[in-house]
């Protein structure tokens, strides 16, 4: 191209955004002066039909352009290439056959593929580095693999004491919340989180932990919790005895809420409303009806301040206590998880592989830490054009791991960045996609390049 670009196609379902594609890539390797144009260029989807479907449509297209019929008949896209290049039809049409033969002869070098398999590209040659065995498989079928990993752990039970009781207690928790005894269902969906890019970062601050850790933990916690509701209880029942010593009885209080409240806390009634009409303003509010007595008024006046201190003590420690409660939920589920995401570690040791969910938290700190021209030395390409379509179900640590080569391409001459994507379109966020990259990067804020984007939406 004549100069660096960055475009941003908004193309919803129907809107020929495979057309646009197809025209812009075919116009970066017409204007190119090398004879092998396509090796500098780096088209990601995907799906592996997509894919297919991509590659299909630009051999077809340099087929039609390079007929002889085509200087007689021209089609909507051949025109449009001439005119937008400014070029004749005779030297498209040329073009077109020294490019299809080229292509043609090395196939191979016509880089169209999915983003999991450039990923895959760049851990084979980043291996060594990686400390990977340069032999790793790639595993594609993660489900399978979980779903052994679980069976594997619950065939333990009875064997080990430790993991036995952490899967009786997962049981006896699913019961006494309802739930279904039969907890191999509950692990799988729990072991589905060892795949999702999102949730990796958090699995491996558990990496080390034993089962001893998290039942240590569990003890710690409980503690904890009873020593705040102790709290609770006795704040709250020094209000109650206040009152009784101070001759108030509940209808002295306006709605008598404030004496219910307590009496609530006292008696371990935990789940209230901290939030309600009644307690705004506590301490310049009125707390008593009109019709109490001066001396009960008096009274409860002079009371007041520690009436709000109790209170908002209160308050503080039920939240405290609601988020220790919340924490032993999720001690035993997470000690499960450990245990399964161990299995797996074994089962991937045991068979030489890597899951492909794992590509892209494997590769970013290696990338993050190599500047582009070593990078593009190593997987022995110099991309100066890169399309990606179905932007939208780009995940973070992917788009993060092609910043870095797509920043050096934009920094010098002729480079270029074409995406494509429709946020209402989203459908792999369980891999990490996020819709709002999209949608923020076409603010200057989200952008991570020099170069501002100019933004379309298809159809024209």
């Amino acid at each position: 191209m004549n100069s660096t670009s960055f475009h941003i196609y908004n193309a919803s379902a129907g809107s020929g955004k495979t057309y646009t594609l197809v025209k812009e890539y075919l116009k970066v390797v017409f204007q190119s002066s090398s004879i092998e144009p396509y090796r500098h260029i780096l088209a990601i989807t995907f799906t592996n039909k997509a894919v297919s479907e991509m590659k299909t449509r630009i051999i077809s297209t340099l087929k039609a352009f390079s007929a002889e019929e085509i200087l007689e008949s021209s089609n909507a896209m051949f025109k449009a290439i001439c005119k937008e290049l400014q070029m004749q039809p005779i030297t498209l049409h040329n073009k077109s056959k020294t490019i299809l033969n080229n292509i043609v002869r090395n196939y191979a070098a016509f880089d169209i593929s999915t983003i999991d398999k450039f990923t895959q590209k760049l851990i084979r040659t980043f291996a060594y580095d990686l400390k990977l065995p340069m032999n790793f498989e790639v595993e594609l079928d993660t489900e399978t693999l979980l779903n052994k990993a679980v069976d594997n752990l619950i065939a333990k039970a009875g064997s080990e004491v430790a993991l036995t009781k952490v899967l009786i207690d997962f049981a006896i928790e699913k019961a006494d919340e309802d739930k279904s005894w039969d907890v191999s269902l509950d692990f799988y969906k729990i072991a589905k989180l060892l795949v999702n890019e999102n949730d990796i970062p958090f699995i491996k601050t558990l990496e080390g932990k034993s089962l001893e850790d998290f039942k240590l933990l569990k003890t710690n916690l409980t503690k904890k919790g009873q020593e705040i509701e102790n709290a609770i209880k006795e704040k709250a029942q020094s209000m109650l005895t206040l009152f009784e010593e101070c001759g108030l009885d509940f209808s002295d209080f306006s709605g008598s809420y404030l004496p219910k409240h307590f009496k609530n806390l006292s008696e371990q009634r935990f789940n209230l409303n901290f939030d309600a009409k009644w307690q705004e303003d506590l301490e310049t509010k009125t707390l008593y009806p009109k019709r109490v007595s001066a001396d009960v008024a008096n009274t409860i006046n002079e009371i007041q301040p520690q009436i709000v201190s109790v209170f908002k003590e209160t308050e503080q420690f039920v939240f405290q206590f609601k988020f220790f409660k919340s924490l032993l939920k999720n001690i035993t589920p997470l000690s499960v998880l450990n245990a399964i995401h161990k299995e797996l570690e074994a089962l991937k040791k045991e068979q030489n592989i890597i899951l492909i969910s794992e590509f892209n938290s494997i590769i970013s700190a290696e990338i993050k830490a190599q500047p582009a021209p070593f990078i593009y030395e190593r997987i022995g390409e110099k991309f100066k054009h890169f399309f990606i379509d179905e932007f939208q179900d780009t995940s973070v640590l992917q788009w993060e791991n092609l910043i870095p080569l797509i920043d050096n391409s934009l920094s010098g001459e002729n480079g270029s960045l074409m995406l494509v994507g429709d946020a209402k379109q989203a459908i792999y966020r369980w891999r990490g996609g996020k819709a709002n990259q999209f949608i923020h990067l076409c603010n200057e804020s989200s952008n991570p390049f020099f170069i501002q984007p100019e933004i379309e939406n298809l159809p024209f």
